[in-house]
């Protein structure tokens, strides 16, 4: 299903995660915003919102370019 993952991706993404990879999940929809499942957010995925995957890896490469704290990214998209 569009924006789902499975649970093997859920799986490797979470363990990205706790090695302190940022995940950022977005949407190719022609317009809309991600909604974060629990399983995502309890695994400390970040969503991208209204941000096209194209825009959403512009952000992130923008923000790790001033920190790895996957807080701080975390707040970086939601205020950008």
């Amino acid at each position: 299903a569009p924006g789902y993952n499975t649970p093997e991706e859920l799986d490797a993404l979470t363990a990205a995660v706790a090695s302190g990879v940022p995940v950022v999940q977005s949407s190719r929809a022609g317009s809309g915003r991600v909604f974060m499942l629990n399983k995502g957010r309890e695994a400390g995925f970040i969503s991208a919102d209204n941000l096209n995957p194209q825009k959403a890896r512009i952000l992130l490469v923008c923000a790790l370019s001033l920190t790895d704290d996957l807080a701080e990214i975390s707040r970086i998209f939601a205020t950008y």
